[in-house]
């Protein structure tokens, strides 16, 4: 699958929302609310139903409360799916919708992030809502739990969070806590394609493109003794992949190691274990691995 958009992608995905401190603010009008949206690649703004702007967009004085907010994609050399979502704004507290538009929604990912007001005074606290949930939550490198979960009795300053699920990209936020508001981030993961990345001689993945080419297969001389079978069923058929082979997992997990590479329309004996959408198989005699279910067929 084509994207331009991300270039240089890699296992963690890192957002910093430059520029854009998540804090109380005095606006112009008071009680108002803010929304500061952006979006890769640049959009046209809707809220509520009317044309508003374009992305980068920040209006800091409208009416607090529920407002419906719509991304619909500049003209591309690509098919790209608009976003829409409700929020609520506070008053006098910034919300940010950080959004990156893809040819499909499992392609498309991003975060929407506000503040609410908590009975602390001095402590902060954090929540993190996210699509799929039951993703795993690290702040600054801890484990904290699965999403959806809160984490009180934080100081107020700077923190990382980085939320992860199988089969998914990684997302990483950097955001600031405030004294005395809950930062709630809800986040949409964006569904890993498996194999779309090549590994460079430095170790350091990037995005390939196949090119097309002309690949001429002789047609095999079968002795009449010599006869092709599948293996007995249940068994794995491997599906056709971008790149023209699927890597197999030592665990079901696209950050477990990679034990082996099998090519499209092979078939494996199935060893009766299915987690989080992966096939557990016989790659070689006596040598067991993982493949994801994305590019793997289950034949009973």
């Amino acid at each position: 699958m084509k994207r331009k958009w991300l270039i240089g992608i890699a296992a963690v995905l890192g957002v910093f929302l430059l520029g854009i401190v998540l804090r109380v603010t005095i606006f112009n009008k008071r009680g108002s609310g803010a929304i500061s949206v952006s979006s890769t690649p640049k959009a046209t703004v809707f809220i509520d139903g009317a044309e508003v702007g374009t992305t980068p967009f920040l209006n800091d004085k409208l009416q607090a409360g529920e407002h419906t907010v719509k991304l619909v994609p500049e003209a591309t050399n690509d098919s790209l799916v608009p976003w829409e979502g409700k929020v609520i704004l506070n008053p006098n507290v910034l919300t940010v919708i950080n959004r990156n538009l893809g040819s499909t929604m499992q392609d498309s990912f991003g975060e929407v992030i506000w503040l609410e007001k908590i009975d602390s005074k001095d402590k902060s606290s954090i929540t993190v809502i996210s699509s799929p949930d039951q993703a795993v939550v690290r702040i600054d490198g801890e484990p904290k739990g699965f999403s959806p979960i809160t984490i009180d009795e934080f100081n107020p300053g700077g923190y990382q969070v980085v939320v992860a699920s199988p089969g998914y990209e990684e997302r990483t936020i950097s955001a600031n806590t405030v004294a005395g508001f809950r930062l709630i981030i809800n986040v949409q993961l964006a569904k890993k394609i498996e194999g779309i990345e090549e590994e460079t001689p430095s170790g350091e993945r990037t995005e390939t493109t196949p090119t097309p080419t002309v690949k001429i297969t002789p047609t095999p001389k079968l002795s009449p003794q010599l006869t092709i079978t599948s293996p007995q069923k249940p068994y794995i058929k491997i599906k056709e992949t971008p790149t023209g082979w699927l890597r197999v997992r030592t665990e079901p997990s696209t950050s477990a190691t990679e034990a082996a590479k099998v090519k499209p329309g092979e078939t494996f004996s199935y060893l009766g274990e299915e987690k989080n959408g992966w096939y557990k198989i016989e790659y070689e005699e006596d040598k067991e691995g993982w493949v994801s279910g994305t590019y793997a067929e289950l034949i009973e």
